[in-house]
């Protein structure tokens, strides 16, 4: 029996151990959804349409006027043209992320044509919602991400007058009230994706974003923080939260398995041949990843939010949503795997 104890100790320690060995878990695995219970049961089977907001990572060069965009970025296909892309399950995308976008230009000021998610959503309410005869989208079919945060970390003010922990709790704040605004407008199906593991970008060669790795934990932190209260506070909605800086670190530390053979340069800066549909590398450039990471990360997006179709929440005591029970589920999956691993490490 004390030997059972003993295995059992470290079967349960091997949760912590591992990760601390470098074995990162895909972003689907550590992801949150926060599902309703009322007649907007998420399935994303039944989506029909994508709404985009965000930054360059999620820009597809759209012309607002008839949302015609690109099929390409950097010689592929981005995270929500792959999404859209997924055999038998097509759908439109209505993209207004926009490069050098932050949340809101009054928190942190850039040239207005970087836009932000204030004026995204504006242009969403002009373009789109009152202008649906473009395309009948309706609340039950659609899913708004919204993917913002790494210019505002990056570009935000510094003082010794203000905290980075204030500057962002601002930032949330407002990010969340323009979600409360396309509620108001309709939206249910919301995803919000976390700021990648940007201090591991080119543009960090000399740790000059020696900032990022705090203030990044601190901003997915409060994503997560205020999409479960969201929720609580619309027990008609949807909140799925993923998370893009677990994926990144998975695939940096799987690159073989992607076809990735540097993951530490930018292609772009290296005068590689390959920039582009043979990319190798995983930054295209000095912030930016190549299209490669990008479609899988597309690819463990869609596997994340088909792994919630159709998922009933439990009812709480206190809450009228609760989490996802599959997150719960993939600890289980996850605490099988590290029991197999340490049990085969008794018979070595």
């Amino acid at each position: 029996m004390k030997t059972l104890y003993s295995t059992l100790g470290l079967l349960l320690s091997s949760l912590l151990v591992l990760p601390a060995l470098g074995r990162t878990f895909r972003g689907q695995d550590v992801s949150w959804a926060y599902l309703t219970n009322s007649t907007f049961l998420f399935d994303f089977d039944k989506m029909q349409d994508l709404v985009v907001f965000g930054d360059s990572y999620s820009d597809v060069h759209t012309n607002v006027k008839n949302m015609k965009y690109d099929s390409e970025i950097y010689g592929g296909k981005n995270w929500a043209l792959k999404l859209i892309d997924i055999p038998d399950h097509k759908v439109w995308l209505w993209d207004f992320a926009h490069k050098g976008a932050v949340v809101d230009l009054q928190l942190v000021p850039r040239d207005e044509e970087n836009t932000s998610f204030v004026t995204q959503y504006n242009s969403f309410v002009e373009n789109l919602y009152e202008k649906n005869s473009i395309r009948g989208w309706s609340s039950r079919t659609t899913l708004f991400s919204i993917w913002f945060g790494t210019n505002d970390i990056i570009y935000m003010s510094r003082s010794p007058e203000s905290s980075s922990n204030g500057t962002i709790d601002k930032i949330i704040d407002s990010k969340f009230q323009t979600m409360e605004n396309l509620y108001q407008h309709g939206a249910r199906h919301f995803l919000l994706i976390y700021v990648p593991t940007i201090e591991k970008a080119p543009l960090n060669r000399g740790n000059s974003l020696y900032f990022t790795y705090d203030d990044t934990t601190y901003y997915n932190t409060q994503v997560n923080n205020r999409a479960k209260e969201f929720s609580t506070t619309h027990p008609d909605c949807n909140v799925l939260v993923y998370d893009s800086f677990m994926e990144f670190n998975y695939i940096m530390d799987n690159k073989n398995a992607f076809g990735i053979n540097n993951i530490v340069d930018s292609c772009v800066e290296s005068g590689a041949d390959d920039c582009g549909k043979d990319e190798t590398h995983f930054w295209h450039n000095d912030l930016h990843p190549s299209h490669v990471v990008q479609e899988a990360l597309g690819q463990d997006i869609y596997e994340f939010l088909d792994s919630k179709k159709v998922v009933r929440a439990v009812p709480s005591d206190v809450e009228g949503n609760a989490e996802s029970g599959a997150f719960t589920f993939n600890l289980k999956s996850l605490f099988l795997w590290n029991a197999i691993f340490l049990l085969s490490l008794l018979f070595i």
